[in-house]
């Protein structure tokens, strides 16, 4: 056998060995059996090319690419993103991704590795098409937090350093407030178990018994049929003058002095 033909079948031996290995890492699926997703993000929060993809825990695909877009807007919205995050999601999870679901970046664990979470959808809205763009919900940037705990920290230092004797006239003046508050409250407490007071109490509520009584009284038809009689009575009245009442008396043989 010449070596010519020894370094073919050498390299041709090569070439199919690259491809099943890369076929049993997945890198090449000639019989693919699930559909790609566009998930659009300002921030990755680490994600990377091979990251598992789950759906309610399940692993169901992974990252295949992350690409550069600046001048990418999102078609509905118009929201410009800068980052394309394209995944593959089995075909026997997909029925379960919809227009209303989300997806998210989280980590496994304290220090596990990063994945990308998508929540299943309603089934009163429809599925998605394969290669559709969607928009992710960014994960939090743990960095600009404690850059920002930092700068708040800081401010308040400085405001208190600014205000010390104001400050501190504040906090004894709540220390003050919480120990006249907490004699108040023995007081009460005090005041409470004093017969006296009990004494006012029931005779109070004896009062108050009796007022009821009587407005339930005036409430019932004979006394309300009385209050109209009376004002009958005065509307009559209001017309005559003292002399006429004093006549009206004298010739009625009501001898009584009046005015």
């Amino acid at each position: 056998m010449k070596p010519q033909t020894k370094v073919g079948i050498l390299f041709l031996v090569s070439v199919v060995f690259m491809v099943g290995f890369a076929f049993v890492l997945g890198s090449i699926n000639i019989f693919s059996n699930s559909n790609e997703i566009k998930v659009a993000y300002n921030f990755a929060g680490g994600i990377e090319v091979g990251s598992p993809v789950r759906v309610m825990g399940i692993k169901v695909g992974k990252v295949r690419s992350i690409r550069f877009e600046p001048e990418f807007k999102m078609p509905d919205s118009g929201e410009e993103v800068k980052l394309l995050v394209t995944i593959t999601v089995n075909k026997e999870a997909w029925p379960t991704i919809r227009s209303d679901s989300h997806y998210y970046i989280n980590l496994a664990g304290v220090i596990g590795e990063k994945f990308l979470e998508i929540s299943p959808g309603s089934l009163d809205h429809p599925q998605l098409n394969p290669g559709q763009v969607v928009r992710g919900e960014d994960p939090p940037r743990i960095d600009q937090m404690i850059s920002q705990s930092y700068a708040l920290a800081g401010k308040i230092l400085d405001f208190v350093n600014k205000n010390e004797g104001s400050v501190i006239d504040t906090i004894d003046t709540l220390d003050k407030l919480v120990v006249n508050f907490d004699k108040m409250l023995k007081q009460l407490d005090k005041t409470s178990k004093d017969p006296e007071v009990h004494k006012i109490v029931k005779n109070l509520s004896m009062i108050l018994d009796d007022g009821a009584y009587l407005s339930h009284g005036l409430r019932s038809p004979e006394a309300l049929q009385t209050i109209k009689l009376v004002n009958d009575l005065i509307r009559r009245l209001e017309p005559l003058d003292a002399k006429a009442i004093h006549k009206f008396l004298q010739e009625d043989g009501i001898k009584a002095k009046l005015f």
